[in-house]
């Protein structure tokens, strides 16, 4: 009876550090970024370059990706803001709905915060230009709807993001 426990724990640790040593300590896994990281730099590149008239008649904008911790839009946002906040003024049917969206970094409550925010101020921009208050609608999702989990530094700069959608329904039948 000892000697076939005696037998069990030595095999136990031969295989253990068998498997603990089979990878060199300095070999690093090779780690395949996401795909969705560079489709989503792609279409943004497109989309920002559409002009006011193209914007309309896709109705498909771009996202505005923040840096971290961040409720300051990033400068290159403004031009992009410029033609939305144009657009709604010419086109008062047109509603928008803008949402908020943060990495996973920090608290839930904290995050919830923190995308509003975002959101808020391009609302409060939009809203600065002419473009009525009433004719926005801001949500803010925290880290609860990212768009890649991969957690790298271009992973998490993806999920903080505002995204944008037009819309010319009547704002009891979006929500």
């Amino acid at each position: 009876m000892n000697f076939t426990k005696a037998a069990l724990l030595f095999l136990f640790a031969f295989t253990f550090v068998g498997c603990a040593s089979s990878q060199k300590e300095d070999e690093i896994p090779e780690v395949k970024p996401d795909p969705v990281i560079e489709l989503e730099a792609r279409r943004n590149a497109k989309l920002y370059r559409q002009s006011e008239k193209q914007m309309l008649k896709s109705m498909q904008l771009p996202t505005i990706t923040y840096e971290f911790d961040s409720i300051r839009p990033p400068d290159y946002a403004y031009p992009f803001l410029d033609k939305v906040a144009n657009i709604m003024k010419d086109q008062p049917h047109l509603r928008l709905i803008i949402e908020g969206h943060t990495d996973i970094i920090g608290s839930k409550e904290y995050n919830y915060w923190l995308s509003g925010s975002r959101a808020a101020a391009m609302k409060s921009y939009l809203v600065s230009r002419g473009v009525s208050a009433e004719s926005i609608r801001i949500h803010a999702h925290g880290k609860d709807r990212p768009l890649t989990l991969d957690h790298s530094d271009a992973g998490r700069r993806t999920n903080r993001r505002v995204e944008f959608t037009f819309t010319t329904r009547d704002w009891n039948t979006v929500y």
